[in-house]
């Protein structure tokens, strides 16, 4: 009798073990399924968003490029310059020149390696740095014979200036009536314009950008010695049992298709370990008359696997935990049931003698049963809060790209969409926790007025401002900037509604001024701006203010003083962001009880007729 018990015993336990075997089984292949596909859609918008800095470093390229052709447009119709080449034909000593084209290196000097001032003939007559004045060095037949017959400036393919350095000369023509006197050369070092303008944007951890030419050549590297060298014949030289395969197939790719994304295997070159890395690399291609580039920009495949990786593990380890807990809540009740039986039989012996008992132990079984759905709710709280923890980025993030992204989007809707299935995924999560008892959140650049941007951000924050808040308003700019009119009036409704906020209990004015500065080299040290002609933009509130440690925050993303619900902590992020891609400078001056300034630096640029 007893071995038969036995049997049955262990057999129980062994469906126990088999369907636990099956479920975790059920729940590991699934996760696995669903971490593949997440880990795919996540790598692919990885992907996009580094062809988007490769593309954006394109852009940046292309307007660094054309601001030093202007500038030495500009400088090539100085009168000075004309006269010194005057001068020189007519044997004159003439050295007016020299203070204008040194103030002109001096001014570009982050990126340029020097100018220099040629006669028609080729022979040098002045140039900055002065460098060698023994040496006689001419300019090449090619260029003069360009200039003459073009009469326009041009920018010269990339040239290996000394050992692990490429630079570009851009060359402009000095021309009175249809003539050229002479020609202006601007020589760029790629590795001083890689440092300040693209080795900034670094995505990832171990990841960054590189520029190369079409025949395979780095023009651009963050390591050092990489420049110079053609990325894939000496690599094999210098790596002969590494596999180079993928290598060559995505410098084809580069080559034959100009834009895209590649996942393969290199080398991290600011390692000393000799081992392949997983990477993934978006590209593009820049042109510019004689350059043709390659683009590209890499980072770590393992900085986007692992993480997805990690909560694969969590939910896993989750989903164990909650099977064993429901395995063994099944047992117990199997336990109470079977016991319940036994109690069954024996009332019908003790019918009477055991009524009391019998009420005892079902009120047992009562109290059994309640702190058993207790243990429930406490762990249905935990995982609703888990998942609380993993819907907070999603509705955060979704947030932030709605605010920042345009309504007639083709993904707005879908970001919108996503945004409200979070909340209602929440709001289940809320009624769990309720059931549980356990608990009762590229802009397109042109030259502007600041003054019609002024007025336009004014009337669209009129209308919310209460009466007890007056604006005075005193605009004297006639300057021009370059920038983009729906970023501009962002920046200024931001500082607006902070001044709101500042002073909606008690109320007060603030003030809203532009004028045209002009920073002189002490002024421009201390502000870290170029020396000038500025637009001044300043937002002046006398509203509640900010202590010392407050107003060294205030421009971290996400850092916010308002409650809870009502800000986000991006918006003066976002605002000096702006200010920043336009070539500016934001300052922020307060004092608690006094109110607050904000100062915006906005570089002026010469007179255009497009006004749109």
């Amino acid at each position: 009798m007893i071995d038969i018990r036995l049997r049955k015993l262990s057999k129980k336990i062994l469906s126990i073990i088999a369907i636990f075997f099956i479920l975790l089984s059920m729940i590991l292949i699934i996760g696995y399924i669903n971490f593949t596909n997440h880990k795919n859609t996540v790598i692919r918008q990885q992907q996009e968003h580094l062809l988007t800095i490769a593309k954006s470093i394109s852009r940046s390229l292309d307007v660094f490029i054309n601001y030093k052709t202007n500038g030495l447009a500009i400088l090539a119709k100085e009168p000075v310059i004309l006269d010194a080449l005057i001068m020189y034909e007519n044997k004159v000593t003439f050295n007016q020149h020299e203070e204008i084209i040194n103030n002109f290196f001096e001014k570009h000097i982050d990126e340029t390696d020097g100018v220099m001032l040629f006669s028609i003939k080729g022979e040098l007559i002045y140039e900055s740095p002065l460098k060698n004045p023994v040496a006689d060095p001419h300019i090449d037949d090619s260029v003069i014979n360009r200039v003459l017959n073009n009469k326009e400036g041009f920018i010269s393919k990339e040239h290996l200036s000394k050992s692990s350095q490429f630079s570009i000369n851009i060359v402009y023509p000095v021309i009175k009536d249809n003539e050229v006197y002479g020609i202006l050369v601007n020589t760029i070092n790629l590795n001083k314009l890689y440092n300040n303008l693209i080795h900034p944007v670094q995505p990832g951890k171990k990841g960054y950008s590189m520029v190369k030419n079409r025949e395979g050549f780095i023009l651009m590297h963050p390591v050092i010695d990489q420049v110079g060298i053609e990325s894939i014949k000496v690599r094999k030289e210098r790596y002969p049992d590494l596999d180079w395969r993928e290598l060559e197939e995505l410098n084809r790719r580069q080559l034959e298709e100009g834009e895209g994304h590649f996942v393969y295997n290199s080398k991290w070159w600011q390692d000393t370990e000799e081992k392949l890395t997983k990477k993934i690399n978006s590209y593009t291609t820049f042109e510019k008359e004689d350059i043709s580039w390659i683009i590209s920009v890499q980072m770590d495949y393992r900085e986007i696997e692992e993480p997805i990786r990690g909560t694969l593990i969590n939910i896993s380890l989750i989903a164990f935990f909650i099977i064993i807990i429901v395995i063994s809540g099944l047992y117990v009740i199997f336990k109470i049931e079977k016991r319940r039986k036994s109690l069954e039989i024996e009332t019908r012996y003790l019918k009477e003698l055991n009524k009391t008992w019998e009420e005892l132990l079902k009120s047992e079984a009562r109290l059994r049963h309640s702190q058993k759905l207790q243990t429930i709710g406490v762990l249905t709280s935990g995982i609703a809060h888990e998942f609380n923890n993993l819907l907070s980025p999603i509705l955060g993030y979704s947030a932030i790209i709605i605010e920042n992204i345009d309504s007639t989007s083709t993904i707005y809707e879908d970001i919108l969409e996503i945004n409200k299935s979070s909340l209602k995924a929440k709001e289940i999560i809320n009624q769990v926790l309720m059931f549980s008892k356990a608990d009762p959140i590229v802009a397109e650049f042109k030259y502007l007025e600041v003054g019609s941007s002024i007025n336009e951000s004014i009337n669209l924050i009129k209308p919310i401002l209460p009466h007890n808040i007056k604006i005075t308003i005193n605009v004297n700019s006639n300057e021009q900037i370059l920038g983009n009119s729906t970023q501009l009036q962002q920046v200024l409704i931001n500082l607006y509604t902070n001044s709101y906020h500042a002073m909606k209990l008690v109320g007060g004015t603030f003030e809203i001024n532009a004028e045209d500065i002009y920073i002189q080299s002490e002024e421009s040290i201390k502000l870290n701006l170029y020396q000038g002609k500025y637009v001044k933009i300043q937002v002046k509130d006398n509203g509640v203010g900010m202590d010392e440690n407050t107003l060294n925050q205030i421009f971290e993303y996400f850092f916010t003083t308002k409650e809870a619900g009502q800000g986000t902590g991006l918006g003066l992020g976002v605002v000096r962001s702006i200010v920043e891609n336009h070539r500016g400078k934001i300052f922020a001056k307060s004092k608690v009880g006094v109110g607050t300034i904000m100062d915006i630096y906005l570089p002026a640029v010469e007179k255009s007729c497009d006004k749109s």
